[in-house]
């Protein structure tokens, strides 16, 4: 039996790497010698102890990765009986390292339940050894740390944290540590308003997984980049992003992440005011993912449609799809999920509703005007808006004709933005991409001369969202097409 022990020693660094890469099937199928029935325990009773702590560790390991990404039931529970088996034994021969690699995963164990005070508990329990950070099991518990904080929304910490290890990753950890936390450090920056940061951290990343090999965690990127650049209105950017992700799962034969990311897809075509596409592309994720054990996923993708046809004014045929997806998200997932679902249902109705406009400004002065908008999902969530009748040619290059209307909202003003202002004395309004200096204000447009203002002298209406010309539908409302402005 020796020479079983000593594969199995070989086998469990090969195991492990497999862990790393993601492929989790081929790991357990590494290990189907002594592990046939996964429900249960594997046979160790041949193995010297610390070989056979570490094949249950391996077991526990994998089985909680394995359940969390299919939706395995009861593998969370399964996952911590094995891990808390292989705690004790490595206890009993007082492996430290081992120890704490075996509370980091009951750490994650209970995050995956969304249980995250017991994650907490023993993560604690983890870091209390007397560690060095240029071990990878220490590396591994402040990775999990960047997890429970996101969980906690505590963003700020999730970045103050990482500052203090960040030499130590780069220097001893390997590439799927550095790309997780990368990932999760996107995530942090995002939430922080830092755009800048999180995209900076999501192309580290995916720089990382590519060399992890760790395709599941690197379609995960490319879809959280997809939806960063949805967010910034970049939508090529953002499509780019998500076609790679597809690709991603493709490759590797994951049907329901595949589907997923068709959900992304749909969502950018959305914010683009592309209903069509949108539809077809959210039905062909729907397809997909009809055959997915994943209810969540699917509830999420049926929540999509919904909203798309709202948009396109199918209300009969998006409440049959609201229907399905409240009983599936009912009975699978918790009353909470379906009761969500109707509230977001109510905000999507709402959104779509044609506002009015409260003032009405043309290049050179104000009009009472009563007009109703169908406004487009990117800029539908604005309550307050105003708008410019354009009388000049000089910004018909990003869309602002003569003779349109351009939607504006109050919202904050950068550089580049292209913005409304009103000169104070002459109550001209004026049209263009701004920017300031020393108090002085500069417009550009196309073809004309940049113009210059004391900033005390104007006032800034507000940011330039869309725009519409004089053609009303049958409901006597004007369509609004979104101002997409290339970065």
């Amino acid at each position: 039996m020796k020479s079983l022990n000593t594969k199995l020693n070989i086998s469990t660094q090969e195991i492990f790497q497999l862990e790393r890469c993601g492929r989790y099937d081929d790991a357990i199928q590494k290990l189907s010698d002594v592990w046939e029935d996964k429900s249960a325990f594997p046979d160790v009773n041949h193995f010297d102890k610390a070989t056979a702590a570490e094949i249950i560790l391996r077991c526990g390991s994998l089985i909680g990765f394995l359940g969390h990404n299919k939706q395995i039931p009861n593998a969370q529970e399964h996952s911590r009986d094995l891990l808390t088996e292989a705690h004790q034994r490595f206890l009993e021969i007082y492996d430290i390292e081992k120890i704490a690699e075996c509370e980091n995963y009951l750490a994650l164990s209970y995050w995956r339940k969304g249980e995250l005070v017991e994650a907490e508990v023993w993560l604690e329990e983890a870091f209390s050894h007397n560690l060095s950070d240029s071990i990878d099991t220490k590396l591994f518990s402040h990775l999990i740390k960047s997890i429970l904080t996101n969980a906690n929304r505590k963003y700020a910490e999730t970045v103050e944290n990482f500052k203090l290890v960040e030499s130590s990753f780069r220097e001893y950890g390997d590439y799927y540590l550095n790309g997780t936390i990368s990932s999760n450090l996107g995530i942090a920056y995002s939430n922080l308003g830092n755009i800048d940061e999180s995209i900076k951290y999501y192309k580290l990343a995916r720089h990382f997984h590519r060399k992890s090999q760790h395709q599941v965690y690197l379609g995960t990127v490319e879809n959280n980049i997809a939806l960063l650049y949805k967010s910034l209105k970049r939508f090529s950017k953002a499509h780019e992003a998500i076609d790679n992700a597809t690709n991603v799962f493709k490759k590797i034969y994951d049907k329901t992440r595949n589907g997923y990311s068709l959900d992304t897809k749909a969502l950018i075509y959305f914010d683009e005011g592309k209903f069509d596409q949108a539809l077809e592309t959210v039905e062909s994720g729907i397809e997909i993912l009809r055959k997915s054990e994943n209810a969540d996923y699917l509830v999420e993708i049926l929540s999509t449609k919904v909203k798309i046809l709202v948009s396109m004014n199918k209300i009969a045929e998006a409440t049959l799809n609201l229907f399905e997806a409240y009983d599936i998200a009912r009975i699978q997932i918790s009353e909470v999920k379906a009761n969500k679902l109707l509230t977001e249902f109510e905000h999507v109705i709402n959104a779509v509703k044609s506002p009015k406009l409260i003032k009405v400004y043309s290049e050179d002065e104000i009009i009472e005007k009563d007009i109703e908008l169908v406004l487009p999902p990117s800029i539908s969530h604005y309550e307050e808006i105003e708008g410019v009748w354009i009388k000049n040619k000089h910004l018909e290059k990003v869309g602002l004709k003569k003779g349109s209307l351009a939607i504006i909202v109050k919202e904050k003003v950068e550089r580049g933005d292209l913005v409304a202002v009103l000169e104070r004395d002459s109550e001209a309004v004026i049209c263009g991409f701004y920017d300031i200096d020393f108090g002085i204000v500069c417009l550009e447009a196309e073809d004309k001369k940049p113009q210059l203002f004391d900033e005390n002298e104007i006032q800034i209406l507000g940011k330039i969202v869309g725009v519409t010309d004089t053609k009303k539908d049958y409901d006597n409302k004007m369509h609004v097409e979104p101002i997409e402005i290339s970065n």
